[in-house]
């Protein structure tokens, strides 16, 4: 049982693919980055991917971090877990309790910075009663959408997210949607190529902070999503109850 790693985005894909896509929704972290990276790949230091093989020979768990990101992790054999202590620059891995446990072991001391879960279309969207219609963005939106994601940006300074991936190929590819009150775009939110019939919805985003909009453009982009793919996905703090809320009343389940 080993490690294998590399900083080569088409080597690890190569190699744990087929892993990551046997459960797309329990995976889907890594596989929208992978995704994503595979189409904008980066030279550097500041990454690494790695697959754990087990003693049969087959890939059972993996890790990915993005340049200027955490590492995501796969869910991994207890094996993997203490051998991963030992590897990785801690402080920058996205922590599960099982990491949590190793490192105690091994005497080093991790805090949780933030905790997501999951949530995952389990019922057709509802729509959100609310004042507007939504419609699909186009290339004439882009200077609107630069500038909100510069602002989402600002507001969560934590979010190491590209700007190619929220805006520059969704909005050709026609998977960002506006919600607009008296003509006037009030609202964005998108969805991420889908990969192996998986999608994630992200970069849910109202200017005003009017929840009500929040919720519509969330709906309207999980709608279009339903449209595209097999499994819709969002990922929500762990304790943001608002957040869970609302992605519950549009039929989505942790």
């Amino acid at each position: 049982m080993a490690w294998a790693t590399t900083d080569d985005i088409e080597k690890f894909t190569a190699r744990a693919g087929e892993f990551l896509a046997s459960r797309p929704v329990e995976h889907s972290p890594l596989l929208t980055e992978a995704d994503h990276l595979g189409r904008h790949p980066e030279a550097g230091t500041d990454q690494a991917y790695g697959w754990w093989v087990d003693d049969a020979g087959q890939v059972s768990g993996a890790f990915l971090r993005a340049p200027r990101h955490p590492t995501f992790l796969t869910p991994l054999p207890e094996a993997a877990v203490d051998a991963l202590v030992a590897m990785l620059p801690l402080d920058a891995v996205t922590t599960v309790d099982a990491m949590l446990s190793a490192a105690e072991q091994a005497g080093v001391q991790l805090v949780p910075r933030h905790r997501v879960v999951i949530h995952r279309l389990a019922t057709p969207p509802r729509p959100e009663p609310a004042t507007g219609r939504s419609r699909l963005a186009v290339a004439g939106d882009r200077a609107l959408l630069d500038q909100w994601f510069d602002e989402l940006m600002a507001a969560h300074p934590g979010d190491a997210s590209d700007r190619a991936y929220v805006v520059g190929d969704p909005l050709p590819e026609q998977r960002i949607v506006l919600w607009e009150v008296d003509r006037t775009p009030a609202g964005m939110a998108g969805w991420s190529r889908p990969v192996h019939a998986m999608t994630r919805v992200s970069a849910v985003y109202a200017p005003s902070g009017d929840p009500r909009v929040e919720a519509a453009v969330l709906a309207a982009a999980t709608a279009a999503a339903d449209h595209v793919a097999s499994d819709v996905v969002v990922l929500a703090g762990k304790d943001d109850q608002t957040a869970v809320s609302r992605l519950a009343a549009l039929g989505y389940r942790a």
